[in-house]
């Protein structure tokens, strides 16, 4: 529960921080519209302000080797949509 609480810490730490700049977000986290799901998937942030498209997802140390199949699939629906894909730490 601890990992779960750290990540989900980082996530609205991330959402509030592109939040505070102007823009559009969705989280997975209570409190946020959750984002939707990109080719089966969810990523933990989309945050959109005009043309700038950003999708986070949060890793903590132990997911960060098990979701690889993830980062992958939002990194390529990113690239194929013109948005930015980030991988942040909690």
């Amino acid at each position: 529960m601890i990992k779960q609480s750290k990540h989900n810490a980082k996530v609205r730490k991330v959402a509030g921080g592109y939040k505070s700049k102007g823009y559009k977000v969705n989280a997975d986290v209570p409190g946020y519209k959750p984002p939707k799901n990109t080719w089966r998937h969810r990523p933990d942030v989309t945050a959109s302000k005009g043309k700038d498209k950003v999708i986070v997802e949060v890793e903590t140390r132990k997911s960060f080797g098990k979701d690889t199949r993830q980062r992958q699939v939002l990194r390529k629906y990113a690239r194929k949509t013109g948005a930015r894909f980030r991988t942040v730490k909690a």
